[in-house]
């Protein structure tokens, strides 16, 4: 019995990118299917197997990310698929060019990096019993008492400690972002953890990454004790394809 073959969507491309070599899901060979232009970036997929694999997931990304590092690319969600045959595909792209060579031309020559900087856990409380009176004081109240304690100075000293940090957060995440910001085109910061100082996609000219990689080098070395930095990229621009990053 014949099984069910449409094709697992990566996303798209102008055409006459070059796609060879890449491989997608299951290890099949990408492909791109040019109509007006443009290229959708697939391969063939069974449309009967479950989805959703760790192993599908890092595919993915590997395709998208390694267009990404060479050229523009929309791309699509994962889990993306077009069904049937290549008439269809093409079909795909002619109902949608507008809107891809809209998006394409806004990331033409530029690129997505992702900077995430995080605190050092014990020296970000330090310095907060340091800098804070009020931790300070709930923090020598409350030395002696046994862990896991429903004390309700305890209790205070864990609130005033979150809204310290809170301050600290965002006074350090704006010393950062005056760094980095000079160098950046776009930026959407996402919502990271009570740890992290700020988790922020940048959009890049390409030809002003090593520019931010030596500023970003030089502060990572001024801040090593008390915050780790990391950027990474380039990546799949999926924080640039939406309309409201443009406003």
């Amino acid at each position: 019995m014949l099984r069910d073959v449409g094709f697992y969507f990566y996303g798209v491309v102008r055409a006459g990118t070059d796609v060879a070599g890449l491989r997608g899901l299951d290890d099949v060979e990408v492909e791109a299917v040019e109509h007006g232009g443009l290229g959708a970036v697939i391969s063939s997929l069974a449309l009967d197997r479950p989805r959703g694999r760790a192993a599908e997931l890092v595919a993915h990304a590997r395709v998208v990310d390694a267009l990404a590092a060479v050229t523009e690319i929309v791309p699509a969600q994962f889990g993306s698929a077009l069904e049937h045959d290549l008439t269809e595909v093409a079909a795909f792209l002619e109902d949608q060019a507008d809107q891809f060579r809209i998006l394409l031309d806004r990331l033409c020559g530029k690129v997505q990096l992702t900077l995430r900087a995080t605190y050092n856990e014990e020296q970000v409380l330090t310095e907060l019993v340091q800098q804070d009176p009020v931790v300070a004081e709930l923090r020598a109240r409350t030395r002696h008492l046994p862990a896991g304690d429903p004390h309700p100075e305890l209790v205070r000293l864990g609130e005033a400690v979150s809204r310290a940090l809170g301050r600290k957060r965002v006074e350090d995440a704006d010393v950062l972002l005056d760094v980095v910001l000079p160098h950046v085109i776009h930026h959407v910061v996402r919502p990271g953890g009570e740890y992290d100082v700020v988790d922020a996609a940048l959009l890049v000219d390409r030809t002003a990454v090593g520019a931010l990689e030596e500023q970003l080098e030089g502060l990572a070395e001024s801040v090593h004790e008390r915050m780790h930095l990391r950027l990474v990229g380039p990546v799949a621009p999926y924080d640039f394809v939406g309309t409201s990053t443009w406003a």
